[in-house]
């Protein structure tokens, strides 16, 4: 087959990642990949790993330039002439189903985040396939847009790459310096690894810290991640919240890092605290059970497919500041089984590749479509 994505730049965040493994996948199972974004750092390894990547203006939202940018995929598609079209995000989205009029290429989207719904969202269940990352990510299509037709459905989880997030491979010269820079020996560190985001909940992990710092001196947030595009501001917000708490000295801001699998197994615990939009899936989270990390995270959405209360950490009330103070403290004092064999099992990269492209055949079946090899 010959497969393109499109997703809106080739950056730091889960999306991101999860383009790039399938990009590596798709090759080595003999199919021909090719990326569209507006580029960024990560496009290198989609043609390092055998791929190819076309830069184009796919994620900007100013609807002036949205005919032009629409016109441009449409050449783009035309020249490459691909079996199968998957869009990853909204404005990719829309652009591709504007492009697509005039060629009828099979599309798939998937639904990688729990976004507002409305005309704007919808765009990520108009594709003849949606994938759902997550059993809650279907049920939020089921409840907002009935009008879905049920057979366009199908949940295929997110995948972690194994051979990357692997305990046995880690840079542990790397891992002994991260500590010394940030002055995290001797701490117990509690982990939130991601996009700063104001949906990500990060301020609830600094008020549980502070809310432990009489009793437990050794915990220490670990925030990890640069701001997500256009929430620069909220970085600077959870700076001031740490210091008016007075725990400026145990909230480290350590910024965006290219050794998440290190840093994952690293901290002693990762937490994922999504307050008002939940994980649709929970990425970071599989990723730190894979390391044998145990987690917390806020008990909505797609964690629940992941996390398993008691066995792999905790889960806690979105929000609620006691109950993850309370669940730091059971994790300090919990010897948890092996973790990774419950990701190794049901949530591997390789996993989603072959559920992906087996989606990809079906859908040219039933088109009439070629390139099944």
């Amino acid at each position: 087959m010959r497969i393109v994505q499109v997703l809106p730049s080739l950056g730091d965040g889960g999306v991101e990642r999860g383009t790039v493994d399938s990009n590596r996948l798709y090759v080595e199972a003999g199919h021909e990949s090719w990326v569209i974004s507006a580029g960024g750092p990560r496009a290198a390894r989609i043609v390092a790993d055998g791929g190819r990547h076309v830069t184009l203006d796919v994620r900007g939202k100013n609807p002036l330039s949205a005919p032009w940018r629409a016109w441009a995929l449409r050449r783009t598609l035309r020249e490459i002439r691909p079996d199968v079209v998957h869009f990853r995000s909204r404005v990719p989205g829309w652009l591709t189903l504007w492009a697509n009029r005039a060629l009828g290429l099979p599309t798939v989207s998937t639904l990688h985040g729990l976004n507002h719904p409305g005309l704007y969202s919808s765009v990520m269940v108009r594709a003849d396939r949606v994938i759902c990352v997550s059993t809650a990510g279907r049920a939020f299509v089921r409840e907002h847009y009935p009008w879905v037709p049920e057979g366009r459905l199908v949940v295929i989880p997110r995948g972690v790459d194994l051979t990357l997030f692997d305990p046995a491979r880690l840079d542990r010269a790397w891992m002994a310096a991260f500590r010394r820079e940030w002055g995290l020996e001797g701490r117990f560190v509690a982990a939130a690894i991601g996009r700063v985001s104001r949906l990500k909940g990060v301020d609830v992990l600094i008020r549980a810290v502070a809310a432990l710092r009489g009793e437990w001196p050794a915990l220490t947030a670990l925030v990890v991640g640069g701001p997500q595009r256009h929430q620069e501001d909220y970085l600077g917000e959870l700076r001031v919240l740490a210091r008016t708490l007075g725990v400026a000295d145990r909230v480290v801001f350590a910024g965006s890092q290219s050794h998440i699998p290190e840093i994952a197994a690293a901290a002693d615990v990762v937490c994922s605290c999504n307050v008002s939009k939940p994980e649709s899936f929970g990425r970071t989270v599989a990723e730190a059970l894979a390391m044998e990390t145990p987690v917390i995270a806020a008990a909505h959405g797609g964690v629940l497919d992941v996390v398993r209360d008691g066995l792999d950490g905790f889960l806690v009330p979105p929000g609620d500041v006691e109950a993850l103070a309370g669940a730091l403290r059971r994790v300090r004092g919990t010897r948890f089984g092996p973790l990774r064999p419950h990701i190794a099992e049901r949530f591997t990269a390789a996993r989603m590749a072959k559920e992906t492209l087996a989606l990809y055949r079906d859908l040219l079946g039933r088109r009439g479509g070629a390139g099944q090899s």
